[in-house]
Parts: structure tokens; C-alpha cells; sequence
């Protein structure tokens, strides 16, 4: 995949610009000729839910606004991001191909601007029409031929992204045996760095929750023993929340389409990875909400 794009048809950009299911991605070998790029440095959206008529509203918002809105934002970063992660709810409700469509036109100003894009599988998306609409999204030879899963190696982190998709339109997710064995190979393959694992779904750490990932159990014996294993990045729930389970941080990524409760604030997230932890500054649409601007500073587990 090009690293930097010119401006493009979208056709060749439904073909091109995404490379969440390239399985592997070394982030340092093709950026490093950009002296611009911050290779620790990070866009996190999540749950943008575009459907294919731009002009919807849910709970008073219009989702492509808001997706415009964090499309332009980190186009204005100072400082020129590594990549762009997308984790999941790609789509509004049912996965279409008319959804992604649209998605791939509003992104187009990301690409263009040279800035990978790694998109997720959520509850609300249909990996077979996302694969069959945005061509090279998965490769000839994915990792796993069920899921869309990837790597990618970067600065002071590795990044992992899940799929956690189980039936589209249906709230719970689930990971499922075969993913689980494969993430364990690939982090205990990547012992050097620091390990993020990204999926849409919550954990499920409340007894009789059943909304969120169904296997966290079995994902937390996957996570917890290996030290590397810094943080799980997640999204699902529209809020904007950070807590910790036994020093690994527990990362709930907002919305930036819309709230489930007003009060909650909706935007996208500005990752700095540093050596021994990570700085989330919050970017909230609404530039008045007290978590507006606000810096998290977590620090890694030994």
C-alpha cells in the first residue's frame, strides 16, 4: 500500500487506503522517510456509526458532522500521527455497503494526507460486505480467514487489533477460540515492546453482564500473565472511561458519533506512546465539556 497519497478517485481509494487486515505492519519502515511523522504518535476513533444517508440524526446528532469534524481534527494535529485507528461500528446499524461507502469518502481526507487507517469490526458492521466493499482491506493471505485481526509494530508499542464481531446487530461480542490462540502466539512472538490490544467490545467484569465481550474471561488469561501486555483499548459502550485490572489499563475509547447518556462526552482520543507509558489527550466535540483537552498520563506495568 502507498504509504503517501495523492488525491485519488474514491475507487482507487476503496482499493487502496485501508490496511487494517494487512496482518502485519511495520509502522517505522514506512513512515520513516517523513520527517513530519511522530512514529509514537497515535488518532484513536471510535464508533462513528455512518449510515448511508449523510443527513441522519440519532439522539439530536448527525453522525457524519462528527466524524467530519474528527477528520478535520487530526488533520490539524501539529504533530503528523503515525496512523489512524478506527475501532469498530464502522457502520450505523446493519454493516451495508452503502455505510461503508460513505465511511470511505469521509476518511478520504486522511488518506490523502498520507495517514494509514486501521478499521475495526464491531457489532454494528458486516465483515463479509466490508471486505467486499473496501477491496485490500483483507489480503490474500490474512492472518485468520473468519476475522480482521492485525499487527501493527510501531516506536514504543506494538498494537494488536481484535475482532470481536460475533452477529451483526446484536450486542455482545465474542472472540472465539480460534482468534484467542492467535493472539497468544503473536504476543508471545513480540516480547521486545510494549503491547496494546485494541477490540470493540467491553470486558465483561461484572458478574451477569452480557452486553459486552462474552470470552473476556478467557481473553484476561491471555493478557494478564504476560507483563508486555500493557493495555486493552476498547470502545463499545459510548463513554470515556479508564480504570485498571491488576496494572493492565483498561482504555474505554468515547464515541465519536453520539452519547447513550447526554452527560457523556463524544470525540476521538490523541495517543503519544512514551517509554514507559502513555499520554491520551481527550478531543471532545464539544470544546466546553470538562473532559475537553484534558491529558491522561498512564504509566506501564513492569
Amino acid at each position: 500500500m502507498p504509504l503517501h497519497l495523492p488525491p485519488i478517485s474514491r475507487r482507487d481509494f476503496l482499493r487502496r487506503s485501508f490496511v487494517a487486515g494487512a496482518g502485519l505492519l511495520t509502522i517505522p519502515a514506512l513512515r520513516a522517510a517523513d520527517a513530519r511523522v511522530d512514529l509514537n504518535h497515535w488518532a484513536l476513533l471510535s464508533d462513528i456509526h455512518i449510515a448511508a444517508d449523510p443527513t441522519l440524526v440519532r439522539f439530536d446528532i448527525n453522525m457524519v458532522d462528527h466524524l467530519r469534524a474528527a477528520v478535520a481534527g487530526v488533520r490539524g494535529l501539529s504533530s503528523v500521527p503515525a496512523g489512524v485507528f478506527v475501532n469498530g461500528d464502522c457502520a450505523f446499524n446493519h454493516g451495508l455497503a452503502e455505510d461503508y461507502a460513505v465511511v470511505t469518502d469521509l476518511l478520504k481526507p486522511l488518506s490523502e494526507a498520507g495517514l494509514p487507517l486501521h478499521l475495526s469490526m464491531g457489532n454494528h458492521d458486516d465483515r463479509e460486505v466490508f471486505w467486499k466493499t473496501i477491496q485490500d482491506a483483507r489480503p490474500a493471505t490474512p492472518p485468520l480467514a473468519s476475522r480482521q485481526v492485525s499487527i501493527v509494530e510501531a516506536g514504543h508499542a506494538n498494537w494488536f487489533m481484535l475482532d470481536s464481531l460475533d452477529v451483526t446487530n446484536k450486542t455482545p461480542g465474542v472472540l472465539g477460540e480460534e482468534q484467542r490462540a492467535w493472539l497468544s502466539k503473536a504476543l508471545d512472538a513480540r516480547t521486545d515492546k510494549p503491547a496494546l490490544v485494541m477490540v470493540h467490545h467491553d470486558p465483561m467484569l461484572v458478574e451477569g453482564k452480557k452486553t459486552g465481550l462474552l470470552d473476556t474471561a478467557e481473553l484476561m488469561e491471555i493478557l494478564k500473565p504476560r507483563r508486555h501486555v500493557k493495555a486493552l483499548i476498547y470502545g463499545h459502550t459510548h463513554t470515556w472511561r479508564m480504570t485498571e485490572l491488576e496494572g493492565i489499563h483498561l482504555v474505554n475509547l468515547p464515541a465519536v458519533a453520539y452519547p447513550f447518556n447526554k452527560a457523556e462526552v463524544t470525540g476521538w482520543v490523541d495517543c503519544t506512546l512514551h517509554p514507559g507509558g502513555m499520554s491520551l489527550e481527550m478531543h471532545a466535540h464539544d470544546t466546553t465539556h470538562a473532559a475537553h483537552g484534558k491529558v491522561s498520563d498512564l504509566k506501564w506495568r513492569t
